[in-house]
């Protein structure tokens, strides 16, 4: 008798079922599935009370330590080379009258007062790059503050701007130090009020000693001062001459303003440094 004969294992078709399809791979042994991973730990650094989590691409909190001291620095060094000045002033003073008087030929007097001329421009230099460096210090911790979500009125442009507008009075300077310190508060908590604490008044001791007593005293040696830029070797002399009182005024006024502004420049690097984790890191 004949038998038909039935395929083997290797010659069966498999035919998928109609409907189904993107199956999940089956569980492993025991029936349990492996639980998806925990979601990334945001917690804010120790000392980071200003921390907030930023974006993807966004742009990095800037250091402020470096700058901060070598600003600070600077304006040591240009308070002791005012102190410098004055002692030499005396020098020149006599100089002066000397040349004034007769006893003293011009090209002595004009060899007599080449140091102390030559004091006065390092001074400014000096006090130049300081202000270059206050500009790039205050910048980056307004930057940071926009960063942090923490942006005021005065943002970074007004850190060098400010410092123009108005002339001679640093009316801008100084509102921004006050955001700058009220920004840079590490105690307010991220979302926190910040605005409403309350500001050094170093701030405020600065600004009249480095703005408007400045400014009364030039307005009292605007004379000389005008009557000194003719070239002349006489009016140079009569400006020396008369304007020892002057200079030493202005110079403990400025060395009064350069101490202020360091203990406020340092306290408020210190508390900057702390929101950013700066200090921490």
């Amino acid at each position: 008798m004949w038998t038909p004969e039935l395929p083997c294992a290797a010659d069966r078709v498999q035919i998928p079922l109609l409907g189904v399809t993107n199956l999940p791979p089956p569980p492993p042994p025991g029936g349990e599935s492996t639980p998806p991973p925990p979601p990334p730990n945001l917690i804010a650094p120790v000392g980071y009370a200003g921390y907030t989590p930023a974006p993807m691409g966004s742009v990095p909190l800037k250091r402020v330590g470096g700058v901060g001291r070598a600003a600070v620095i600077l304006v040591a060094l240009a308070a002791i080379f005012a102190a410098l000045t004055v002692l030499t002033s005396q020098t020149m003073t006599d100089e002066a009258d000397a040349f004034l008087a007769g006893d003293t030929p011009s090209e002595d007097f004009v060899e007599s007062i080449a140091p102390y001329l030559l004091l006065s421009f390092v001074q400014g230099a000096v006090v130049i790059a300081s202000m270059v460096l206050v500009m790039i210090w205050m910048f980056r911790m307004a930057a940071n503050h926009r960063t942090l979500h923490r942006g005021a009125t005065w943002g970074p442009g007004w850190a060098i701007g400010g410092w123009f507008l108005p002339p001679l009075l640093y009316i801008i300077p100084t509102l921004m130090f006050s955001e700058l310190w009220r920004a840079s508060d590490p105690d307010v908590p991220v979302g926190g009020d910040w605005r409403s604490r309350p500001v050094s008044p170093l701030i405020w001791v600065w600004f009249v000693m480095y703005s408007v007593v400045p400014i009364g005293l030039m307005f009292i040696q605007t004379d000389s001062v005008l009557s000194g830029l003719g070239g002349s070797d006489d009016e140079l002399a009569k400006q020396i001459s008369g304007d020892q009182g002057i200079v030493m005024a202005t110079t403990a006024v400025t060395m009064i303003a350069s101490v202020v502004f360091i203990a406020f420049a340092r306290a408020l690097t210190g508390r900057h440094r702390h929101l950013t984790g700066e200090a921490t890191g």
